[in-house]
């Protein structure tokens, strides 16, 4: 009975995990015929925006990450000094995000208020060049080495799980990642010269994929979606076919990401929030 039951659970969780991806492929489909309604704006000055898989939202600047609700109310800080300022944050996991430092080298995970759980620090570890780091749906962390030009996954304690082959050798030059996300079993590597590399779980190159310029970008069932200007753009690697947002109220715009039914549009002085 307790094994059908986790079975009930998988389920389940596959199904909603579903549901959630057909909203948003939805919602990038048709939200150009549907109207943006502001539903909220907070005061922050901010490099970045991020939406987890429930529709939350999250600001990050130097020092400072704060998350906001679907419905874009404030709700918790998470503010550190020690390290140096944030290079990236991965919201993938929104039970545990992981913050990256590169200055000081350290990844700290934390909860779903924002509250520390562990510190990676890749200098105790013997590494002295990382260049962007991943959450996978393990519990482990994916990142790249800049010595070895490897692709690895390891845990906590430094283990490593899984590693490339050198992709100097493989694609005949050094790659030099800015954004890596694992989604469904594959991990996306991007660069902005070379285009999105796509390894399997394993940490096995599979291919390239030609976008080019890209500093983040969005992942739902194959779907890979960014923003160019005014616009989020949506991208088929499969049947290469394009789809567009135009977004609302453009003006001073430094990212956008969308999320089921909620848009976040950040600005230099606030964050604006809608739903469609």
């Amino acid at each position: 009975m307790k094994r059908f039951s986790g079975y009930l659970k998988h389920d389940f969780a596959k199904t909603a995990f579903a549901v959630f991806a057909a909203v948003l492929l939805c919602a990038l489909y048709s939200v150009n015929s549907a109207k943006f309604r502001l539903i909220n704006t907070y005061k922050v000055k901010a490099n970045s925006v991020s939406a987890d898989k429930f529709g939350n939202f999250y600001t990050a600047s130097n020092n400072k990450i704060l998350k906001f609700g679907s419905d874009g109310k404030y709700l918790f800080p998470y503010e550190e000094f020690r390290y140096g300022k944030i290079g990236m944050l991965d919201v993938t996991n929104p039970m545990k995000l992981l913050v990256f430092y590169p200055d000081f080298l350290t990844v700290v995970s934390l909860d779903r208020f924002l509250s520390p759980l562990s510190t990676y620090n890749f200098f105790s570890l013997g590494y002295q060049n990382i260049a962007a780091i991943a959450s996978s749906v393990d519990g482990r962390l994916w990142f790249y080495d800049n010595v070895d030009f490897k692709l690895k996954k390891i845990d906590e304690t430094g283990i490593i799980f899984r590693e490339s082959q050198p992709l100097n050798v493989l694609l005949g030059q050094a790659p030099n990642p800015n954004f890596i996300i694992e989604r469904d079993n594959q991990v996306y590597v991007n660069d902005s010269a070379l285009g999105i590399l796509v390894f399997d779980f394993f940490g096995s190159y599979n291919k390239t994929i030609p976008l080019r310029g890209l500093t983040k970008f969005q992942l739902v069932q194959q779907q890979i979606v960014y923003q160019e200007h005014n616009r989020l753009k949506s991208y088929n690697p499969v049947s290469f076919e394009w789809k567009e947002v135009q977004l609302p109220d453009t003006a001073d715009l430094v990212q956008a990401v969308l999320e089921k039914e909620s848009l976040a549009i950040l600005k230099k002085e606030q964050v604006d929030f809608y739903r469609y």
